[in-house]
This record gives C-alpha cells, sequence and structure tokens, in this order.
C-alpha cells in the first residue's frame, strides 16, 4: 500500500510539473511600414495542444452537463493553469511606451475587443481587454518583462465566459473581480443606446464546474515605439489532458489533438445615433 501510495504521489506531481511552450518568435511594431505609415500593433494567437477527447471523459461530461441543466465545455476552470511569461525590448534610441493586451478564446467564442461596439458615440470608450492594457513606460533602448499571472488568466478566462454566454458587460467583467465566483447568470443580449432597456435573467445560473477554460491565447502589442516581444505560455496540467508534445503536437500528431471552433463574440450593435 505504500509503494502505490507514493507511486500516486509521483504521478499527480509530474502532472503538476509547468509545461513551456513558446509563443512567435517576436512581435514587432512601432516602426515604418515602408507605405508612409507606422505599424501601431503586432498580434499573436497561440492554441493549447489539448488531446482529443476519451469516449469516458465525453460520457462523464454529459453526465454532468445534464445534472447541471447547462452546457458543460470539456475544458473547464481548473482543468489547467495558465500564465504568460513576457519580454518587451525597446529598439528606438528613445524612451517608448507599450500596452499589452490579452484576450483569447474557450471552445464556445473568442473575444475580439476590436470588432466589439458597445456605444454610437464616437467619444465612448474603446471596448476593453480582458486583461493588460496598462501603459508601461520603457527606457532607450531598454528591456521589460512581466508576467500574466495564473490567477489573472483564470479571471480572464472567467470573464470571458461570463461575458459571451452570460452576455455580461465586458466593463463590469473587466472591473469585477470573478476568479472565486461560483457561478454567473446568463443574461438578456445587451441593447447599446437604449436607456430604458434593463437586462433580465435567462435560464439558470452557470455553476463554476461548467466555467469554460481558455484555450487560445490572444495578444496585443501595441508600443509607442520600434519593439519587439517575445512570449512563452507556460502550462500546468492538473488533468492531464495537454499532449505531452506541446508546441510540437500540431505538426507531429495533429490526430491527436481537438481542434475547436469557436465561434466570434458579436453581441448586438447599438443603434446609429439620430442627427441633430
Amino acid at each position: 500500500m505504500k509503494k502505490l501510495s507514493l507511486f500516486a504521489l509521483v504521478v499527480a506531481a509530474c502532472t503538476n510539473d509547468p509545461a513551456y511552450i513558446p509563443g512567435d518568435m517576436g512581435l514587432e511594431a512601432g516602426m515604418a511600414d515602408g507605405m508612409g505609415e507606422m505599424v501601431a500593433e503586432a498580434r499573436s494567437s497561440l492554441s493549447l495542444p489539448i488531446e482529443t477527447e476519451t469516449m469516458e471523459d465525453a460520457a462523464a461530461r454529459a453526465e454532468l452537463a445534464a445534472q447541471l441543466g447547462v452546457d458543460v465545455p470539456y475544458v473547464r476552470i481548473g482543468d489547467i493553469e495558465v500564465s504568460i511569461e513576457w519580454t518587451a525590448k525597446n529598439l528606438d534610441p528613445t524612451e517608448g511606451i507599450f500596452e499589452l493586451q490579452l484576450n483569447g478564446a474557450n471552445e464556445f467564442f473568442e473575444y475580439d475587443p476590436s470588432v466589439i461596439v458597445l456605444s454610437s458615440d464616437d467619444e465612448a470608450p474603446e471596448t476593453p481587454g480582458l486583461d493588460g492594457d496598462i501603459p508601461i513606460r520603457i527606457p532607450p533602448n531598454g528591456t521589460m518583462s512581466g508576467i500574466f499571472r495564473e490567477d489573472q488568466v483564470r479571471e480572464a478566462s472567467i470573464d470571458l465566459d461570463a461575458i459571451t454566454r452570460g452576455n455580461v458587460n465586458p466593463f463590469n467583467a473587466n472591473l469585477s473581480i470573478n476568479k472565486n465566483a461560483e457561478s454567473f447568470q446568463p443574461m438578456t443580449p445587451p441593447m447599446p443606446d437604449d436607456e430604458d432597456y434593463v437586462q433580465m435573467p435567462i435560464g439558470d445560473p452557470i455553476p463554476r464546474a461548467a466555467f469554460a477554460q481558455m484555450i487560445r491565447i490572444d495578444l496585443v502589442f501595441k508600443p509607442s515605439t520600434h519593439m519587439i516581444l517575445e512570449y512563452v505560455v507556460r502550462v500546468r496540467d492538473l488533468r492531464g489532458i495537454v499532449h505531452e508534445l506541446l508546441g510540437d503536437a500540431m505538426a507531429e500528431a495533429p490526430g491527436e489533438l481537438t481542434v475547436f471552433e469557436p465561434m466570434e463574440y458579436a453581441p448586438m450593435p447599438p443603434m446609429p445615433m439620430p442627427m441633430p
């Protein structure tokens, strides 16, 4: 019995060890594009190598969905823990400022705030990302490093699910701390610019056991000077569903990976404001 217990502990420790998946070689922006314009931003998207769902897991998920009365994703909050380590380099001899925005997708929806318009007012603030968007100063020819921590990515995952499946306003989700939330209540779709409209609850609350985990990491790098960003995604596989080949899995074992096809989140666009 002692040997079996020790073996179980070793296996648990191994599955909890972090694995690293490099992002794009370098996101470069803030320089001239050769046609008289500036490259204002650079984008990167990295899908996590999630193994194909087993028949046993699919059956267990279907049973849980029947019990909860809601859709249950294959990859849920608590299955994996993700963080993103990044380094920005200022290639310019003058001080610069950059912002790094975190977005992404779960298996249901993808979230891109650049295509989400929440108001027809030209002076309204831009739709926020799931995290980031903080101006960071960087010295001439300097280097800055940082991280989106596991709890930040967990918060971003829950916010993404609440915004898309729950119709929660992105600003409300962004300003609330939801990483320890036990549920969220789906609401009727938002109606931007309708001052008399009030969102109403629809259906049952979605419990934490059915919260969807981000399975794709999207970054938007927005520097003021010529800069380059490198990053790596750190994953702790608590459930044993991340392919052992990690970043090489798509090239070497594509048939062993789940292909997710999330829909673009697109709430109802606001009505044009009447001309004075």
